[in-house]
């Protein structure tokens, strides 16, 4: 076979376009520090690193919704504990108001104070957050819910939409309640009540609906037996009773946010180090091995230098240099 000076030619510049190729590619690999950046560099790697990569993704909104869910529960946790206290002086003053030994100053004095829980309280029913939505309101964030005047609970009035608890994704299966509804906490259920005042056939029974009764209206019965002669002593037990079964939700809602957050606590510890593996294995096939590419580049750059040499050689020679 005859090998002509062109044909050694066209072979020294493929060898010089490959070599200069492989140069960029490496210098490229080290500047970006990416060497999978297409899926024809490694096909098999770079669909395992997309199928990582949307993993860890999902993972990332999972761990931003439980550093939110985290902040919401805490908050609504803070006003429980406030609330319970505020009901626990409310037991209280039940409790002394029933006592004998009191007279009208002193059950005026007892009046106040339920005044000013009674605002209290309302402040933590009816909380808003940062942006100015209820706490308590669940999926009607903008509708407060309890009247202040009446005490009643507005997110159980049929003229509103249903009104249920918010939950959001933090795993895969996994949820928590992020706004819990009032109604579920501070409303005792129709029939509920153990006041004397709810009950039509009992002397002291005043008012003339049957219906669901908010802590706020619970404490106005008391406020008004205190204000008026006294009632017999069953109404203050029952008013006891109602106070309880208010204490009663508030701390079972306080147990299932603790038990969100300790939910929210090892999901997350338990997504960051899968997160952490995970981003580790993606960069061993994605990033740029810089030692590797390095050598490369040398090799490159050395090969490029020997075949720049060889060409300029085979330029100097000719057929007609031996006649």
């Amino acid at each position: 076979m005859r090998v002509s000076t062109s044909m050694i030619m066209q072979s020294g510049l493929q060898n010089l376009q490959r070599q200069q190729a492989g140069m960029l590619q490496a210098q490229t690999d080290i500047a970006t520090g990416v060497r999978l950046r297409t899926a024809d560099v490694d096909p098999v790697a770079f669909s395992q690193v997309s199928q990582i990569a949307d993993q860890v993704g999902r993972v990332e909104q999972f761990l931003r919704n439980n550093e939110m869910a985290e902040g919401k529960i805490r908050s609504q946790e803070t006003r429980l504990a406030t609330s319970t206290n505020i009901l626990q002086r409310v037991r209280e003053i039940s409790l002394e108001a029933g006592s004998i030994l009191q007279d009208d100053t002193s059950r005026q004095v007892l009046s106040n104070e339920l005044s000013q829980l009674r605002d209290a309280l309302a402040q933590q029913m009816n909380a808003k957050n940062e942006r100015g939505e209820y706490v308590f309101s669940g999926t009607q964030a903008n509708q407060q819910p309890f009247d202040l005047a009446s005490g009643d609970d507005q997110l159980i009035n049929q003229a509103n939409p249903a009104v249920n608890a918010v939950k959001v994704d933090v795993g895969e299966t996994q949820q928590v309640t992020i706004n819990r509804v009032a109604s579920d906490i501070f409303t005792l259920d129709a029939g509920d009540s153990e006041s004397p005042y709810h009950d039509p056939s009992h002397p002291a029974y005043i008012l003339s609906e049957d219906g669901p009764r908010s802590a706020l209206q619970v404490i106005d019965d008391l406020k008004r037996a205190l204000n008026e002669p006294p009632p017999k002593v069953d109404f203050y037990s029952g008013s006891q009773k109602d106070i309880d079964a208010l204490l009663g939700k508030a701390i079972s809602a306080r147990g299932e946010m603790g038990n969100d957050l300790n939910v929210l606590d090892r999901l997350k510890n338990d997504q960051q180090a899968w997160k952490l593996a995970n981003e580790q294995l993606m960069s061993g096939l994605r990033d740029t091995n810089m030692p590797e590419a390095i050598s490369r580049l040398n090799e490159n750059l050395y090969s490029l230098q020997a075949t720049q040499k060889s060409m300029v050689k085979i330029q100097g020679l000719s057929l007609f240099n031996s006649i």
